[in-house]
């Protein structure tokens, strides 16, 4: 029955029934179990805190304390005393769930772990996965809670205390990686570009200055807006852009081992390359043109012209150019041109250069963002217009002088384990996401043996679940 204007212990704007010495209480007014509890147990806290103070600080009998705020007598003895004993007046109280918890604490690490795994190995678990993971679980270890039977699934209070009580786990929006680049960067691929490089190393004995890195990376006119502030509740803010879908432009930039780096080079969308594509552009930047705007065999010989004016390589002293194996960098035309000037080519394996390219891991981070403020500065200059390609290089020129520090480009080369080099950079769980597609020669009882380590150390934690 509902008693009308009775006062809620927990100042609930509701009509309830309060039952003195009931730690529960039973309200009209949150149909919503779950939310009722998390408030209850929020309550439960400041409710219990305060009577502490009450007792030791204002000399409050601990019964007459207790009748008052409606909490459990012996309860707050307990925490009196052990407030008294540490003698540590700033405790916080935190109730005891161990014994509400489903599963036990190493049963909860085996499932943290299988969570950390498979994100490693690109096929992380959402909310509902998780969940489903945990009823999964919980019934084959014979302790599935009623009501979890009863849907199918965990429900989503244990799912929070589980993420609350492993603070290494947490939500994350993943980036889109492709099977091939998934599969692709694996221990033998990874080996056997460090041995390569480790022999035209020992060979050539190139300083730090005289090995470079080349990619393409693609500038558009039409970019993703900054966040902006806005009044709160606003369902939909805009921002202004040039365009729906913008016109690219490729750009491709040389560093090299000691932190230095020289102009780039632009590719725009166009027959003919005219000055005024490269107006207030980086100087000594070299501009191309081409129908399609991406690069070509053509454009990259020109491109590996422009490297020589500037680097001056010689029989006695050439250089290493580290890229992708792109067709248009492989091409018959640019081998023999490179052969021709003492330009030393090694490539990375395919679909790998997300992790070995110095200027993907921290340049081109940087360098994106700087030149999507530039962008959004621009047009709140210059509402009236919209970006073309021969802002590209204005832009290209004030994020590239920042973001190609010495300091990023030094740490792209070591984090990579190209200078100095460290062909064990790549920890185990760095091929976690090749394991699937992995495929050793049966007839090798080293790469048998080398197999079944991997897995015993990789994936136990998938055995032990299951």
């Amino acid at each position: 029955m509902w008693i009308v204007d009775s006062v809620c212990a927990y100042n609930w704007p509701c009509n309830c029934v309060n039952t003195k010495r009931q730690k529960v209480l039973y309200c009209c007014y949150f149909e919503d179990t779950a939310l009722w509890r998390r408030l209850a147990q929020k309550n439960e806290k400041s409710v219990i805190e305060e009577a502490v103070s009450e007792v030791l600080e204002k000399g409050q009998s601990i019964n007459r304390t207790a009748l008052a705020l409606n909490i459990s007598r012996a309860y707050l003895a307990k925490i009196v005393k052990k407030v008294k004993t540490s003698g540590d007046s700033s405790y916080e109280h935190c109730p005891n769930i161990g014994n509400r918890r489903i599963f036990t604490t190493e049963q909860e690490n085996m499932l943290a772990d299988y969570l950390k795994t498979a994100s490693k190995m690109c096929h992380g678990l959402t909310r509902h996965q998780a969940k489903k993971l945990g009823f999964d679980y919980a019934v084959a270890n014979d302790i599935c809670p009623p009501k979890w039977k009863e849907v199918e699934t965990a429900t989503d209070d244990w799912l929070k205390g589980f993420m609350s009580r492993h603070k290494d786990l947490t939500m994350r929006k993943p980036e889109s990686t492709s099977l091939p680049r998934a599969t692709s960067f694996n221990k033998a691929n990874v080996s056997t570009f460090f041995e390569k490089l480790n022999t035209v190393l020992q060979r050539y004995k190139f300083p730090p200055h005289r090995i470079f890195n080349a990619d393409e990376t693609g500038c558009s006119t039409v970019t993703n807006p900054p966040k902006v502030i806005a009044e709160r509740g606003s369902i939909q803010i805009g921002q202004l852009t040039s365009a729906e879908r913008g016109t690219l432009v490729t750009t491709l930039f040389f560093i090299n081992a000691a932190g230095g780096f020289f102009p780039p080079v632009f590719v725009f969308p166009r027959v003919n390359y005219k000055d005024i594509m490269l107006n207030n552009g980086p100087p000594g930047a070299l501009g191309l043109a081409q129908v399609s705007g991406w690069m070509t065999e053509d454009c990259f010989v020109k491109v590996l012209e422009h490297f020589v004016i500037h680097v001056r390589p010689a029989k006695e002293n050439p250089a290493l150019i580290l890229m992708d194996n792109h067709t248009s960098h492989v091409h018959l035309r640019v081998v023999e041109f490179a052969r021709q000037n003492s330009i030393i080519i090694v490539t990375f394996p395919p679909h790998c250069s997300h992790k070995l390219q110095p200027l993907d891991i921290t340049v081109y981070g940087p360098f994106k963002t700087r030149c999507r403020t530039a962008m959004n500065e621009w047009m709140l200059t210059n509402p009236d217009k919209t970006v073309t390609i021969y802002q590209i290089g204005q832009f290209v020129k004030e994020a590239y002088l920042s973001a190609f520090s010495p300091h990023n480009i030094t740490a792209g080369f070591l984090k990579t384990g190209i200078y100095p080099l460290n062909s064990n950079i790549f920890s185990e769980e760095a091929f976690l996401s090749s394991y699937v597609t992995d495929r050793l020669d049966p007839q090798s009882n080293d790469g048998l043996n080398l197999y079944k380590e991997s897995m015993e150390r990789n994936t136990s934690i998938f055995y032990k679940i299951a």
